[in-house]
């Protein structure tokens, strides 16, 4: 499977100002279950997933580019 975008390099700047929209297809229940958590800590689904997504990333040791 080819990546969707080229590698970032490790000195690469983040700006919030452009963005990618990804289609994300999960099972109803999934969805339903994503929702009422988001909706439990005051935010939208969107919010939370681009929060968590964040984390995740936030917590990954940087990789040099090849």
């Amino acid at each position: 499977m080819q990546p969707l975008f080229d590698a970032i390099s490790p000195n690469a700047v983040r700006s919030d100002q452009e963005v990618v929209e990804l289609a994300l297809l999960l099972p109803l229940w999934q969805a339903m279950e994503l929702e009422a958590a988001a909706s439990r800590r005051g935010m939208t689904t969107g919010q939370m997933l681009r929060r968590v997504i964040g984390e995740l990333l936030a917590s990954q040791p940087a990789v040099a580019a090849s």
